[in-house]
């Protein structure tokens, strides 16, 4: 009766958890048997006849009744299987592969003793399994593996069974657990087998087999913390903490009983605490920096103290932080009142937490002012918030600044009055302040130069690019007195003189001298003739090279500006020859080229109004024109008239007095002219030339309406030939 009570109460933890195994839901301990056979780079030894009734193969592909002890399945069943390392995952870790066949002994392919067992205790038993067999090789598992896990007692009786069923295939390599658990009787020994139920091998039934664990199985154990659901602590080495480590045990135990561990080498070896038998913990001990782990062992009466009759709890984590050296620095500290020292401008060789006392006192916030002549006490802070047991103790000395500061105005001459200009501000230094051996940095606003941001810190201030959206500049001066103070300089800029002289004057061949004026309003001429007059004069016998220097005067300074100009010789335009494209309708041009013995800078004009530099028109209907060319210099205007010509795309000789005749409009201008008239047979009609036309007749008769063909012969033997239609 009181058996099935137990048993009763342990199926509370012990259910089947996943479709594959049953396994047991509640707190395991301590593996009894843990085997994952095993590493090697090689295959491993073999079992025995007393654990495997099959056949061991040391190298090759195995046949059926065969295993073997591998890291991979590669190599021992061609691409037949899949291809896969243990499931443990260890480096060159070592799995059981069966090539299954029917065998005697109803298949049992593992077999293993376990001793030291507890009365009357659950126990789970598991291991991980795979169908070797590769669909996307096309081979079909006829025959699936059957595994059937057996725990029998010393003489015979079957403890608990479990039958994993068909293990189908899978396209992956997929390693599952399958297990169960049982309640032990009164023997301390129990037989684990592992058998394949399978009825044939052919094809199929191929399996791997790995991580085979035995452990106690036992109520659910959860915990916490002071009720809290954190597991994991992070303390400060001699920290006064008092930590509640709660394990709550569900039932399940007619009589448990309990244990507190710690282990400090994470897990590999546990330590009984001595006196700690009760579900929760106190936690104090700080003394030691280092890892540690805690947890609870719980067991049915005086399994306790058996590792193979108990379960643990999972870990509570306890990371105790080393205490800090102590901070290192000067002792005494100088700041300047222009600083508005803080806690923060101390300067100490960490991250540290400030005091107002040696020994206890208050914390001090980075942004506290400092006073002058009080010490103040720093604990190096480590990131996760442990202090050094030792304060450093500073004092700070504040002073005021010693030296005598101006702001100043300066204006600039805008040499290209384009509102910016390369300023030098270093040659400003002596006037901001008498120092000698003072550090001088340039910013481009207050804030920069209180906090020294980079972003704003002029690095080349000798010669930097100004522009008047910065209309003061502030000069930050360190002092051997440790002070710092900011001057700040105004800066405008004054318009630079004008001088409206072009680079090229031109004098005419035929005048004896130039009057050159370089404008009024300034208040002093340089020329570089040596005259200080507005304007000179220059005889045509001097023409070349000159300049002059204009000097605007302000009150405390002034602003010049120098033009270099060349006066050179000029004169009417000669015409060399004048070049005409014509005979289109409209994209007709004229080119006028000019004797070398034209001196002077000219444009050209078909209307006296609008001129251009180019010497070529283009795009011009037939007609007359005047070409105009023009001395920039002033030094005349030359004229020559041109002609256009084309023919005339048709004539109508009625007699009503309007294009009764064919002729070339404005032939008259060449005297040589040609043109002879075709009809449409190539038979000669009529010569013309720059006088005459015709009237559509051939020896007396009219011509007939049609097209008719010309050929005209220039001067130069250049023939043009077309056609126009003679309408009656």
């Amino acid at each position: 009766m009181q058996k099935k009570h137990l048993f009763s109460l342990l199926t509370i933890f012990c259910i089947y958890i996943q479709s594959h195994a049953q396994l047991c839901e509640g707190s395991l301990g301590d593996p009894i048997v843990e085997i994952d056979f095993g590493s090697g780079s090689n295959r491993g030894s073999a079992l025995g006849s007393a654990i495997t009734a099959f056949t061991y193969r040391a190298s090759g592909e195995l046949d059926e009744g065969e295993y073997s002890i591998v890291n991979s399945s590669s190599g021992l069943k061609g691409n037949a299987w899949h291809v896969t390392t243990d499931h443990t995952g260890n480096s060159n870790g070592y799995m059981m592969v069966i090539n299954s066949a029917v065998i005697a002994s109803e298949g049992v392919f593992y077999t293993k003793t376990i001793s030291g067992l507890c009365p009357n205790t659950t126990y789970e038993f598991s291991a991980w399994l795979i169908n070797l067999l590769n669909p996307n090789a096309g081979l079909t598992d006829q025959y699936s593996p059957n595994v059937t896990f057996r725990i029998s007692d010393t003489s015979g009786t079957i403890l608990g069974s479990y039958s994993t069923g068909n293990i189908n295939q899978t396209s992956l390599p997929t390693w599952l657990q399958y297990g169960l658990f049982f309640t032990s009787g009164a023997d301390a020994e129990v037989v684990i087998s592992i058998l394949n139920s399978a009825p044939s091998a052919h094809p199929g039934n191929d399996i791997a087999l790995d991580d085979i664990s035995f452990r106690p199985c036992g109520p659910t154990i959860i915990n916490s913390i002071d009720n809290g659901a954190a597991t994991a602590l992070s303390i400060c080495q001699n920290e006064s903490v008092n930590y509640t480590f709660q394990a709550d045990v569900s039932s399940g135990y007619t009589a448990p009983q309990y244990q507190w561990q710690f282990s400090n080498d994470t897990g590999n070896t546990w330590t009984d605490i001595v006196g700690e038998t009760t579900p929760n913990y106190q936690f104090s001990d700080t003394r030691s920096s280092g890892s540690f782990l805690y947890r609870l062992t719980v067991a049915n009466g005086s399994n306790i103290n058996s590792a193979f009759c108990r379960i643990t709890s999972d870990n509570f984590e306890v990371e105790i932080i080393a205490t800090p050296q102590a901070l290192t620095g000067e002792a005494e500290q100088l700041f300047c009142t222009t600083q508005n020292p803080t806690i923060a401008n101390i300067e100490v060789s960490a991250t540290a937490i400030w005091y107002d006392a040696q020994i206890g006192g208050n914390i001090l916030p980075d942004e506290t002012s400092i006073t002058n002549g009080v010490t103040y006490y720093a604990a190096k802070k480590t990131i996760n918030g442990c202090e050094s047991g030792d304060r450093f103790a500073v004092l700070a000395n504040i002073v005021s600044p010693t030296l005598d500061i101006n702001n100043i105005s300066i204006v600039i001459c805008d040499n290209l009055n384009d509102d910016e200009e390369v300023i030098d501000f270093t040659i400003y230094e002596s006037l901001l302040t008498n120092c000698s051996d003072c550090n001088f940095n340039f910013f481009t606003s207050l804030s920069g130069a209180e906090n020294y941001y980079e972003d704003q810190h002029m690095t080349e201030p000798t010669s930097y690019n100004w522009s008047i959206e910065t209309p003061t500049i502030y000069a930050r001066i360190d002092s051997a007195d440790h002070c710092y103070q900011i001057a700040e300089i105004a800066v405008s800029l004054q318009a630079t003189p004008i001088i409206d002289i072009p680079d090229f004057i031109g004098m005419c061949e035929d005048d004896n001298e130039i009057t050159v004026d370089a404008g009024n309003g300034f208040d002093s001429y340089l020329w570089s003739t040596g005259e200080t007059t507005q304007t000179i004069n220059i005889l045509t016998s001097n023409i070349g090279s000159y300049s002059i220097t204009v000097t605007k005067d302000y009150a405390t300074y002034t602003c010049s500006t120098t033009k270099d100009f060349e006066v050179i010789l000029s004169n009417e335009a000669i015409i060399q020859n004048i070049e005409i494209e014509d005979w289109t309708d409209t994209n007709n041009s004229i080119t006028v080229h000019l004797s070398d013995l034209s001196l002077g800078d000219y444009e050209f004009s078909l209307d006296d109004t609008n001129y251009q530099d180019n010497n070529v028109f283009t795009r011009l209907p037939m007609g007359v024109y005047t070409i105009y060319v023009r001395d920039k210099n002033g030094c005349g205007t030359i004229t020559e008239n041109v002609y256009i010509l084309n023919a005339p795309k048709y004539f109508t000789p009625n007699g009503d007095g309007f294009h009764d005749t064919w002729y070339i409009k404005y032939s008259e201008t060449e005297e040589t002219l040609d043109i002879k008239i075709y009809d449409r047979f190539g038979k000669l009609l009529k010569t013309l030339d720059k006088n005459t036309s015709w009237d559509g007749s051939y020896n007396g008769r009219n011509m007939p309406t049609s097209d008719y063909w010309f050929v005209v012969t220039r001067a130069d033997g250049k023939n043009y030939t077309g056609h126009f239609t003679l309408k009656r």
